[in-house]
């Protein structure tokens, strides 16, 4: 029988001091090697959840999205406004990882059906111009339509883990609750002041013609004597190419949607009067006032289902944030942010 290599037992006993040392370094202390480790993870780690990194590289092209959805421009961000944008983009990416995870720890989870993933695939393509536009767009976000079918999927499972973990703290919101935020705030529920009209417009601003305020006059000097219709002189005069071909009618619309010196001209009109010329900052209307429907409060019948709708959906994003604040605080020391790497964030091209 062959002796043992004397050296074998130290060699053994190296090798497993060294690899507890690596498992300490990595998983419990977070040294040296865990740095090294960590920046190898997408070029550096803003920050960990449970021992996972969020890549500088995550956050980057989770700014990408971000800016595109919020039709911002990183340019035109101040410091403090770019800084509060990485935090806030960063969260959620954390926010997404502890459910991730956890949703990972609780075992298989039924996956939604296919349907459900391709509403949500079609509503996405319905967000753009042409169907041209759609793989560009998937191109520059480093996407595949395989790769973009994986994350809604795991999306709508991690959405499907929320509803069963904060079902049993969601109480119904009865009808009383319903009624009691309408009797508080149904003035916030009030319906404006809404106006009917067809104008006939002259722009300000072409070079080539200098004085509108004779020309208007002279059309406005046409109306009051019938020599043509309304309809007929804004299909001939009339510069909003919007309306000119449909009589100058512009719909209805409220206060909020129109400048203030049109809406003074039009608040002090009858319905079926003709205004005088009227200049605004963007040139010269005439106005025709055909309907208006004053300001009211809507009834409790009108509203109790989106009151119902706006009070269930606020109980949940209160459920949803209570269970996120439990699992960072299950997260402890788990949860790390290296500030240095975040600062340095930029979106992704």
């Amino acid at each position: 029988m062959p002796l043992p290599i004397p050296g074998f037992r130290w060699c053994f006993a190296v090798c497993c001091l060294v690899g507890g040392w690596l498992v300490a370094d990595l998983r419990v202390f977070q040294g040296p090697v865990h740095g090294w480790w960590m920046q190898g993870m997408g070029g550096a780690c803003v920050a960990e959840v449970a021992g996972l990194p969020v890549t500088r590289m995550d956050l980057e092209e989770a700014l990408r999205a971000h800016l595109w959805r919020q039709h911002e421009a990183w340019a035109a961000l101040g410091t403090e406004a770019r800084q509060q944008t990485r935090l806030r983009v960063l969260e959620s990416l954390i926010d997404e990882r502890l459910i991730r995870t956890s949703r990972l720890k609780d075992g298989p989870a039924k996956p939604p059906p296919p349907a459900e993933a391709r509403r949500e695939v079609d509503y996405m393509r319905r967000q753009f111009a042409n169907a041209a536009e759609y793989p560009v767009r998937l191109t520059a976000q480093r996407q595949t339509q395989a790769s973009l079918d994986a994350a809604i999927r795991d999306a709508q499972i991690d959405e499907a883990w929320i509803a069963e973990k904060i079902a049993p703290r969601l109480a119904e919101v009865t009808a009383k609750e319903v009624r009691a935020w309408y009797e508080e705030f149904k003035e916030t529920l009030r319906i404006p002041q809404a106006h009917h009209a067809a104008h006939l417009f002259l722009t300000r601003h072409d070079p080539t013609k200098p004085d509108r305020e004779a020309e208007m006059r002279e059309i406005h000097r046409q109306v009051v004597a019938k020599e043509k219709t309304f309809a007929a002189l804004v299909a001939e005069h009339s510069d909003d190419d919007r309306t000119r071909k449909i009589g100058g009618d512009l719909g209805w619309f409220t206060r909020a949607r129109m400048p203030a010196d049109f809406m003074a001209a039009v608040e002090n009109l009858k319905v079926g009067q003709f205004s005088a010329p009227v200049p605004t900052k963007l040139g010269w209307h005439l106005i025709l006032v055909m309907e208006r429907r004053e300001a009211r409060l809507p009834k409790f019948e009108e509203v109790k289902d989106e009151i119902l709708a706006l009070l269930t959906s606020q109980r949940r994003e209160e459920a949803i944030k209570r269970l996120l604040a439990e699992l960072r605080q299950a997260a402890g020391k788990s949860l790390i942010y290296h500030p240095q790497v975040i600062d340095r964030a930029e979106p992704a091209p």
